[in-house]
């Protein structure tokens, strides 16, 4: 079989020409993110592909979708096939595997090979896809591989109520500048209704009505477009 990339846009349109019901979101944990050299998708790929099949026994490697640690999405298994993604759930669903162990050192089955954070272009591509899906099939049928098994897959650095709310709010979330006291930074944050927003320790919280809690002078520069805390 030949892996081909595509974009999150022809992964959109797929979604809606086979109206899938539910999105199964998994980490790899082996390989990593230290098994990714920048090029060698279509190598990772393959062996996972000879592992699903010679080792699992499966027709077939067990995802739709792989996504890597640059961002860039290889196609799997057929997708008007099932998967091969959680026993008892495959009917109906789209699922996708990121590379990467996601569990924090110290939990799960795998703590030994540390952890690898979600960030960057692949946490913006699988929050775009995630947003597309809740959108078009609702977010209740985003399901994480723990939330029908007792893996801890996709890892437990995420937390899903947080991940849902970022993914709910991704065409805004960026990166704002804040000017604290002349020294100019760059938060994650967005600004959405004139209201801006930080996220924050798993919380999106309001820049304003946070910061002026605590006896801070919160302004706007519009020339400059930053937020001042005085």
């Amino acid at each position: 079989m030949s892996f081909k990339f595509i974009t999150v846009d022809e992964v959109i349109d797929i979604m809606k020409k086979y109206k899938y019901k539910t999105f199964h979101i998994h980490h790899t944990w082996k390989p990593t993110h230290k098994s990714f050299t920048g090029t060698n998708h279509i190598q990772l790929q393959t062996s996972m592909r000879n592992h699903h099949v010679n080792v699992n026994g499966w027709s077939d490697i067990g995802q739709h979708l792989t996504l890597f640690p640059d961002g860039k999405l290889l196609t799997g298994r057929d997708f008007s096939k099932p998967p091969a993604s959680i026993s008892g759930f495959n009917t109906g669903a789209l699922a996708i595997e990121m590379v990467g162990n996601f569990d924090k050192p110290g939990t799960g089955e795998y703590n030994n090979l540390g952890y690898d954070r979600l960030e960057g272009e692949q946490k913006k591509v699988i929050l775009k896809l995630v947003q597309a899906f809740g959108e078009m099939f609702g977010y209740d049928n985003v399901i994480f591989h723990r939330d029908k098994s007792p893996k801890t897959c996709p890892g437990t650095s995420i937390d899903k109520d947080f991940f849902i709310a970022e993914a709910k709010n991704y065409k805004e979330i960026g990166t704002i500048k804040v000017k604290v006291r002349g020294d100019v930074k760059e938060i994650e944050g967005f600004i959405k209704d004139g209201t801006s927003y930080f996220v924050v320790d798993k919380m999106i919280v309001s820049v304003r009505s946070t910061l002026e809690t605590l006896g801070l002078i919160v302004g706007w520069d519009n020339k400059d477009k930053i937020i001042t805390i005085d």
